[in-house]
């Protein structure tokens, strides 16, 4: 069964506050209690935690039921429907500091009584209803450790987290209602996402990303568009990606550095194919990496069929000069030079002074480069 509505009275004049009750019962409501003051209103509102309390202004006792009424409301957010002989401006005045759901002018008739209750009933339910939907919002805000908020068309904050508070230097309660453009005078908004949330009132969705303080943001901005197309409110969550974008920065300084060593070993290259004499560049122990297009031409091979391979392999038997591990081994910092019989791959002997200069990077030897001047060009 459905609980009945339980609707306090508050009023001063027995024989009143009797026929109140009796129309209240006949309309199916429940009255808990009757109170004849305003403290003895407060007290039952906190005994029977009622719907709804019917409260007359000028009371017996030292506190009105305008003071009542609004201790009501700020304790247990009771809805309170005024009932009075008075309207003066003055007395309205203090009524509606208190959020009233109705006032009701004496002489009333059932009408009067039963359309107001129902009234101040249905906007109290809309109220919870609304509460509880602000409640759910904020609880899905601050469910992540970004900052978020929601605007509302024009710009003004409606809700937000406690991330965004914490980067805007500010709370909650006091940022709610600000206009958003006010963090953007105040430094803590950036220009890109100052024109996203421009760009969505118009209803369009942005993202963006935004470099504030030491944190990269991720940011989308989402315009919320009734059945009409109308953007009622813009949805705003920034994601930290200062990892990812650290990652970034640093990726695409180490593609440059490659990029440039890139640029710099083709120069190189071109330097040395543009070279009449054979060069040969190995490790540090005589193993082949690279052969110039003079070498090709002289020697027959490409660098394919010697890559990898050792340079003694390209020596004639009748060679002398010493391209052993071993030697390498042991001198690892000496320029070498000496007459040098190199066999091509078709059998020919071709003899050549060498020049073998080692390469040091952090003072060890990571290359050799080895230069081959032919002998009888050597002479001329």
């Amino acid at each position: 069964m459905t609980e009945k509505i339980r609707i306090l009275i508050v009023e001063d004049e027995a024989l009143v506050a009797e026929d109140l009750k009796e129309m209240l019962q006949g309309f199916g409501y429940e009255v808990p209690g009757i109170a004849d003051t305003g403290e003895k209103a407060i007290a039952l509102t906190g005994e029977h935690h009622p719907d709804l309390v019917l409260m007359d202004i000028n009371l017996a006792g030292e506190m009105d039921g305008i003071t009542a009424g609004g201790t009501i409301r700020s304790r247990w957010d009771i809805p309170i429907i005024y009932v009075t002989a008075f309207a003066t401006p003055a007395i309205i005045d203090r009524a509606k500091k208190t959020t009233p759901s109705g006032y009701i002018i004496k002489p009333f008739n059932e009408r009067q009584i039963q359309t107001a209750i129902e009234i101040a009933l249905y906007n109290s339910m809309l109220e919870q209803k609304l509460k509880e939907h602000t409640d759910t919002i904020r609880t899905l805000l601050n469910a992540t450790e970004n900052p978020s908020l929601l605007l509302d068309a024009h710009a003004t904050i409606m809700a937000l987290n406690e991330a965004m508070a914490k980067r805007a230097e500010d709370t909650i309660e006091h940022l709610i209602g600000k206009p958003f453009f006010d963090l953007v005078s105040r430094q803590f908004i950036s220009a890109p996402l100052t024109e996203a949330v421009r760009q969505a009132g118009l209803g369009k969705t942005i993202r963006v990303d935004e470099h504030f303080g030491n944190v990269w943001y991720d940011s989308s901005v989402i315009p919320v568009a009734d059945s009409h197309g109308v953007v009622r409110s813009i949805a705003v969550y920034c994601t930290d990606i200062s990892h990812r974008k650290t990652a970034e920065i640093a990726l695409k300084t180490v593609n440059d550095q490659l990029v440039a060593e890139q640029n710099r070993l083709a120069t190189v290259t071109a330097a040395l194919d543009s070279m009449d004499d054979p060069v040969i560049i190995t490790d540090a122990m005589g193993t082949i990496t690279y052969v110039n297009a003079a070498f090709i031409t002289r020697f027959g091979y490409n660098l394919p069929e010697v890559e990898g391979k050792h340079i003694s392999t390209l020596a004639a038997p009748e060679n002398l000069f010493g391209l052993d591990v071993g030697g390498f081994l042991h001198d690892q910092k000496t320029v070498q030079t000496g007459k040098f019989i190199a066999r091509n791959k078709y059998g020919l002997n071709m003899p050549f002074l060498l020049k073998c200069s080692p390469i040091f990077e952090d003072t060890r030897v990571r290359k050799r480069v080895f230069v081959l001047r032919d002998e009888l060009h050597n002479k001329q």
